[in-house]
């Protein structure tokens, strides 16, 4: 059963029924696996019994634990019928410990261990966590004897790194009530060792491996060996003080945008809901859930998202009063989702130009360019955007300063302590909702509104909402339909959310601490999993030719814009020389959408433990970052994601800084001053 949806995961046409079916030769959900077993003794006659804390490893390994100064021994014994090793990361060993390495410039095994042979390990931990790090830190460890093979078929486990006296008796953190080690990959089973196995004994004698469909059914986008809700023993109770520990595996395509709904995260004394994950990469955050229910953690990439990487946690207490909302002013918002005509690129001056060619010769006519097999530049969309009151018959006009949002919902802002009352109108022609990242809401998911109702959501924003103490004085967030998570947001409807912490906004709910605020969504929105593409076919197909829908027109349906625009057509990124400017950054979409965004001739800090300083900052589905700038170069600069495919796919605008009539220097140095003293500031709270 897909337990987020109570619906089987056999369902005809249902994504799940991809990776679960069992006809066209498909193998379905099981496979044999090669796994690590933890055993009592050096008999290895008896496995030691999983906790009720351990039932949430799933196919990982057991929780390998050491402090600095430790010697860890770790007898292996092979009862798999190939080749297997041990090989951590972040622990110290002699070369031959290694399961492969070279010596003179020639491949040679190290330790690997024999079907029925035992090897003893020895690893040091001479450096564990930083000053900065929390007092454990998370590695893994796998077989590296082929470590592609090898991980695949399902050797992996979890390696905890302590600091000195951080950990109790029992091996356990002593400042933690819970601990979750949480591996997020897709495990491709056409790699693993036994996929012949597989298929002798779980395939209807139609099994082809050369066959697409067939490997497409193998990809298991598995959190701990489980998809679409059934990894276990994710309970917790409210209040409890949670650690959770992240890990990547796999290839370029296992790149993941992880999201906690319903609460929050601490990291580096920042405040998120989301992070980024990468293979062989582990992140840990800390939580202290104020909210009970059951939630998702889930990774944002669509195709992970759809492909089963989904599971729920519980939190588990009376009651959902939040007593960190201090004070109880309510600031109201009257939000629409209403349907539109978009142009990605309205004006393919600045295209022509900058590529030096034609129409016909453009690399962007294959996205933008109408004729035989495309539909250009111009589709219909949903879109979030604001009224003045609950009648929804005036629609509230975007100021100069906000022209740049474009396909962007209207920016919602909060104070710490305040309630949001946000009046949703569905005027599309679809069922839609808004769930918002980061805030407290009073059920897990919203309930999607129909065509023609409205209903009223109640966002808390409790302090664990708020900037973390390394953070700047607002933090992004976003909000989106949560109907069809995949489908909606490709659709059109996202937005941006900003938590300022107590005093930061004024009466008109504006920023009094920044001169200029923008908000920039860099997503390759992907048309060909809208709600519109049929409509959009009919619509704007103008070509006596038949339409193809193959991959070339999949790929024209792609459009690789920033907050929905393209080659220069996203106007309104304006400021002056010496402005204080603030840019939230926000990442969504699928494993294309891995962005490097540059800012010419201007750097920027962003915060984590300290402040840093750079021009470029990296995105992936579900990051989100608030960047600060003084605008010191008059002058119109490229902005654009410096990925390669991406910039010739159109993924570029421009930003302008006027310069100041008079004072403009006195006007720098305070916002230089302005920079030193918040980072100051920063540091001596940490």
């Amino acid at each position: 059963m897909d337990k987020l949806t109570n619906e089987s995961l056999t369902k005809p046409g249902s994504f799940s029924e991809v990776f679960f079916g069992m006809d066209g030769g498909r193998l379905g959900g099981k496979y044999w696996k090669v796994v690590y077993k933890e055993y009592t003794d050096k008999s290895f006659t008896l496995k030691r019994k999983q906790t009720s804390a351990e039932t949430h490893l799933g196919i990982l390994g057991p929780v390998l634990r050491a402090e600095v100064g430790d010697t860890l021994q770790v007898m292996f014994m092979n009862k798999a019928d190939r080749i297997y090793s041990i090989q951590p990361h972040g622990l110290q060993y002699d070369k031959p410990f290694e399961g492969v390495f070279y010596q003179d410039g020639i491949k040679r095994k190290g330790y690997q261990v024999q079907p029925g042979e035992t090897f003893t390990y020895r690893w040091q931990l001479k450096e564990g966590p930083s000053e900065s790090d929390p007092p454990c830190i998370s590695y893994l460890y796998f077989s590296s004897s082929d470590p592609v093979r090898d991980t695949n078929s399902g050797l992996i486990g979890p390696l905890l790194v302590c600091k000195k006296d951080a950990l109790n008796s029992n091996g356990a953190q002593k400042d933690v009530d819970r601990e979750f080690f949480l591996l997020f990959s897709v495990l491709d089973e056409n790699l693993s060792w036994y996929l012949e196995q597989n298929i002798e004994t779980y395939d209807t004698n139609e099994s082809d491996s050369e066959n697409l469909e067939f490997q497409e059914s193998n990809k298991m986008h598995a959190v701990n060996g489980f998809m679409y809700g059934n990894l276990p023993g994710l309970e917790m109770k409210k209040e409890s003080r949670v650690r959770w520990h992240l890990m990547g595996l796999g290839t370029e395509t296992d790149m993941h945008g992880i999201y906690f709904q319903g609460n929050t995260f601490q990291r580096q004394g920042t405040t998120r809901d989301t992070l980024s994950l990468f293979p062989h990469t582990a992140v840990t955050v800390s939580m202290q859930p104020d909210v009970s229910g059951e939630f998702e953690v889930s990774c944002l990439v669509s195709d992970h998202y759809v492909g089963g990487m989904r599971q729920l946690y519980k939190v588990k207490g009376s009651g959902n009063k939040n007593p960190s909302v201090l004070r109880s002013q309510i600031v109201e918002y009257f939000i629409c989702a209403e349907e539109r005509q978009w142009d990605y690129s309205p004006d393919r001056t600045w295209e022509l130009q900058n590529f030096n060619t034609t129409e016909e010769k453009s690399p962007g006519s294959l996205f933008v360019g109408t004729g035989k097999n495309r539909l250009g530049s111009r589709y219909k969309k949903v879109v979030y955007r604001e009224y003045t009151d609950a009648t929804f018959r005036t629609i509230k006009l975007r100021q100069p300063q906000e022209k740049h949002l474009e396909i962007f919902g209207p920016v919602i802002r909060a104070e710490v302590g305040q309630i949001l009352l946000i009046t949703f109108m569905n005027k599309a022609s679809h069922p839609y909702s808004i769930q918002a990242h980061g805030v407290r809401t009073s059920t897990s998911k919203p309930e999607a509104v129909m065509p023609g109702n409205k209903t009223q959501y109640q966002w808390m924003i409790p302090e664990k909402s708020g900037p973390g103490v390394s953070d700047p004085n607002c933090i992004a967030f976003a909000y989106r339909s949560a109907v069809d998570f995949v489908k909606d947001t490709a659709s059109g409807l996202i937005g941006p959310l900003v938590i300022c912490r107590r005093g930061v906004l004024n009466q008109a709910r504006q920023r009094t601490d920044v001169d200029r605020e923008f908000a920039l969504l860099f997503m390759v929105f992907d048309e060909n999993k809208s709600w519109y593409l049929e409509e959009n076919i009919q619509s704007y197909y103008n070509s006596a030719e038949p339409l193809l829908r193959d991959a070339e027109f999949q790929k024209s349906n792609k459009m690789y814009g920033i907050n929905g625009k393209l080659y220069a057509n996203l106007h309104g990124l304006e400021m002056v020389e010496g402005d204080r400017v603030v840019w939230y950054l926000f990442g969504m979409g699928n494993e294309v959408d891995i962005h490097t965004v540059h800012f010419h001739s201007e750097t920027f800090t962003y915060k984590t433990d300290q402040a840093h300083r750079t021009d470029v900052y990296d995105l992936i589905p579900g990051a989100f970052q608030t960047l600060e700038m003084v605008a010191e170069v008059n002058g119109t600069w490229l902005l654009h994601c410096h990925v390669a495919n991406h910039i010739r796919a159109g993924m570029e605008t421009t930003f302008t800084i006027k310069p100041r009539s008079g004072g403009g220097t006195v006007k720098r140095g305070l916002s230089i001053l302005w920079l030193l003293v918040t980072t100051f500031m920063l540091r001596l709270i940490w």
